[in-house]
């Protein structure tokens, strides 16, 4: 992972904070790291153009050239078809919501411990940036910072183009301020025993019976990124294992767009594949989400629900996301006391 390999290098990277630092009175903050979404409406046709202007999501032709006026083309052609399907979910993308609402309560269960402890949000494609964000903590007088992706699992297109807007305000912003990344989670036991929680709660819903089944679904990636090095796929497949374990389990895919190869199966595939087999009661986990935003509220919600009852599955219940539990909020307060008490990843 060169983006890692960049960040370390850096003098300013801190690996065991709590030496350097007395962060029971020095001022440090938290940053967490998400996608973005419209908030409304009006903020569509942005993300879009946001999104389709990373070259690490998708590379257009010529991209040192085109890649932002092909963007822009990309995202005016699409605009309208995404408005609809933000229109059936409310209007628009809760995700700033509940990143906001895991910062604040993050905060809230650290402050007796560290009182002068900040958090913030910064998202990829829609205020509040990361950039803004890393300016907020600095102004603020952060002497640390710690940074954790809501990614669970890491991936270059994902939690690595992220990283690369911090490798920027780094290269931009001659601070003393240091810092240390949380890569990914995908292990973590409280994660994954928090995950195993809500599934066991979605499945007693249901009379146990071999017309039952569980599916993962994961955003997809393409088969090429999966191939060159890429973790992503296979720290899903560890989460599905572990969360799986003791039940008749699939893991899929869904969110594929574009002309290119994607990793399989697909979850719509599979719900097809299930009504066909006479499955009756299907229940389903969105793997890679810890907050709600389109592609569980209309992909799972109303758009996979369809198929499935088309399909003639009668039961289909979707795992709630973590958004602001409690639980996932001292899971995550936890994670930071680890992680800036001791070298290395935390599990």
């Amino acid at each position: 992972m060169d983006i890692i390999d960049t960040l370390k290098k850096d003098p300013r990277w801190c690996d065991n904070p709590a030496s350097a630092f007395d962060l029971a009175k020095d001022r440090w903050g938290i940053l967490f790291l998400n996608m973005g979404g419209p908030e409304n409406t009006t903020g569509v046709h942005d993300y879009l153009q946001n999104i389709f202007e990373d070259p690490d999501i998708i590379k257009l032709p010529l991209s040192f050239l085109l890649q932002k006026p092909l963007a822009r083309v990309i995202a005016s052609r699409r605009t309208e078809k995404v408005i609809e399907r933000y229109n059936l979910i409310g209007g628009g993308s809760p995700l700033i919501k509940w990143s906001q609402a895991v910062a604040d309560g993050v905060n809230e269960n650290l402050l007796g411990e560290y009182p002068r402890i900040r958090t913030a949000i910064g998202m990829r494609y829609t205020s509040p940036f990361i950039n803004s964000a890393l300016d907020e903590l600095n102004q603020k007088g952060c002497r640390f910072i710690l940074i954790i992706p809501l990614y669970p699992h890491y991936s270059r297109v994902t939690t690595g183009t992220a990283l690369k807007q911090v490798i920027k305000w780094l290269s931009k912003n001659k601070s003393e301020c240091r810092l240390k990344v949380i890569w990914d989670w995908h292990d973590n036991r409280e994660y994954v025993s928090l995950l195993r929680q809500y599934i066991n709660t979605s499945m007693s819903s249901l009379n146990k019976s071999d017309e039952t089944r569980l599916m993962f679904s994961a955003h997809a990636v393409p088969v090429k990124l999966a191939q060159g090095g890429d973790p992503y796929v296979k720290q899903i497949e560890t989460t599905a294992r572990l969360a799986g374990e003791g039940f008749n389990y699939i893991l899929s895919y869904q969110s594929r767009t574009g002309p290119v190869k994607w990793v399989e199966p697909d979850s719509k595939d599979m719900v097809n594949k299930y009504g066909q087999e006479g499955i009756k009661n299907l229940v389903v986990v969105p793997l890679s989400f810890v907050s709600d935003h389109i592609e569980t509220l209309y992909e799972l919600d109303i758009e996979l629900k369809e198929i499935a009852h088309s399909a003639g599955i009668e039961n289909f219940i979707r795992v709630p996301a973590f958004n602001d539990d409690p639980e996932f909020i001292n899971m995550l307060a936890d994670f930071v006391r680890a992680h800036i008490k001791s070298e290395g990843n935390a599990t």
